[in-house]
């Protein structure tokens, strides 16, 4: 991954899960990349994350020839991708695959496999909605959050404990 596309992806991550008090150190998880989604994923997956007896695995997969497949596809302020500069494409790819990870960052925080119809947790987005500039879309639901509060605070008082 280019230097500029992570550094677009994780200010994305950062900027949405920031709203919510949730910081690069809250927890540790691994990120990897892999070529092909597996067959049970949906056509459209960006990434994914496995649950294990209903309880989500510190390890998420990102599926980045999906996410320049999209970029690809996409009209970015009316241009298309052959039209974008290198430092465009860059900044949009690296959005889309930080809304993505932090879709599946949603998952494991909020400990669900759930969807919701609107917002981060939404199962499908919109293309224009991924490559655009509003993040807000981007956010949880009021239960999503409350269920979010709660859990971080689970997480804290298992690690002031240690």
């Amino acid at each position: 991954m280019r230097s500029e596309v992570e550094a677009s992806a994780m200010a994305e991550v950062a900027g949405i899960w920031a709203a919510y008090g949730v910081d690069d150190g809250a927890v540790r998880l691994v990120v990897a990349f892999a070529d092909d989604r597996a067959k049970h994923l949906a056509a459209g997956a960006l990434g994914s994350i496995q649950f294990v007896d209903g309880v989500p695995r510190p390890a998420i997969v990102m599926y980045p020839e999906a996410i320049d497949a999209l970029v690809s596809s996409a009209t970015v302020a009316g241009l298309n991708e052959r039209q974008l500069t290198i430092k465009l494409r860059d900044l949009i790819v690296g959005r889309v695959f930080g809304r993505a990870l932090a879709h599946e960052i949603g998952h494991y925080l909020l400990r669900s496999r759930g969807h919701s119809d609107t917002g981060l947790m939404r199962p499908l987005q919109f293309t224009n909605e991924l490559v655009g500039e509003d993040r807000r879309l981007f956010a949880l639901s009021a239960d999503q959050a409350t269920q979010l509060r709660s859990v971080l605070a689970q997480i804290t008082r298992v690690d002031n404990r240690s």
